[in-house]
């Protein structure tokens, strides 16, 4: 398990997508653990699968260290996180089914929360390593059913690349909770790599988020289903576990989002 960025509310917060996104109905997040099998080597005192339900954690370490989630303190409670052993598997249900929708922002229909984060290569300060280097680089096995029962591979990817972030207007390590919450619904450009990270601070990895809360960005078109309402994540390799903190759902882009994708919204203003 993982040990323990600053980001503002950015283009897709500013075009109009809502900023919280942990009310309303429908629900984004994963509603029911259907199965969890531990596996070998899970980390104890992690093993309420319930915890990958609802939305993920914004601030962590109540009563003991506590901090904002953010890319350089990710969320390591046990109430917080599930961990994965070797062979181990969870499955989750959204009670709203994900929609294959190429609309979506960079395409993405699914956001998988874990707790991994940047190594701090100046602590406090929060400056990524001259590598981008996370704190682990645990793969995941993810795959999704419509029904339950017919289930499609999508592929394997890191967990928790993009580190979470919980607030757009805290500090890396900050022990109070923020006031402008990021969008847990809104991925980060998935392009984006490990070396687009390298030796940036907090204000710089904040511009890359463009007000994403983070979380690895999936898009479900490769399983050829319009629709899912079943989430697998398998931990299939020796010697890691893995750590989830939360699933999201990507709900149907705004009119702005679409305009802007088009470039039919207002001109940037020159310098």
């Amino acid at each position: 398990m993982t040990a323990r960025a600053l980001v503002c509310v950015g283009v897709f917060g500013a075009l109009g997508s809502p900023a919280v996104g942990d009310t309303g109905a429908p629900s984004p997040w994963a509603t029911e653990v259907v199965s969890y099998m531990q596996g070998s080597g899970a980390t104890p005192g992690y093993l309420d699968a319930t915890t990958a339900l609802g939305p993920p954690e914004r601030f962590t370490g109540e009563g003991a260290y506590p901090s904002v989630v953010s890319p350089f303190s990710p969320p390591f409670g046990g109430d917080e996180i599930v961990s994965i052993g070797e062979g181990g598997r969870l499955t989750v249900r959204f009670a709203t089914p994900i929609t294959d929708d190429p609309a979506n922002p960079f395409g993405v229909d699914l956001i998988v929360f874990g707790n991994n984060g940047f190594i701090d290569a100046a602590y406090p300060s929060g400056i990524a390593g001259p590598g981008g280097q996370t704190l682990d680089d645990d793969t995941m096995r993810v795959e999704v059913s419509a029904d339950g029962s017919a289930w499609v591979t999508l592929g394997d990817f890191e967990e928790g690349f993009f580190p979470t972030v919980g607030y757009g207007d805290a500090g890396p390590y900050d022990g109070t909770p923020g006031s402008l919450p990021t969008d847990f619904r809104t991925p980060v450009d998935p392009s984006l790599t490990r070396a687009d990270f390298a030796s940036l601070d907090t204000s710089q990895i904040a511009a890359l988020y463009g007000g994403s809360g983070g979380g690895t960005p999936i898009d479900i078109g490769g399983s050829g289903l319009g629709s899912v309402s079943y989430v697998r994540i398998s931990n299939l390799l020796s010697g890691q576990t893995l750590e989830i903190d939360a699933f999201a759902r990507v709900p149907a882009p705004s009119t702005a989002w679409v305009l802007a994708s088009l470039g039919l919204a207002a001109p940037r203003r020159r310098r």
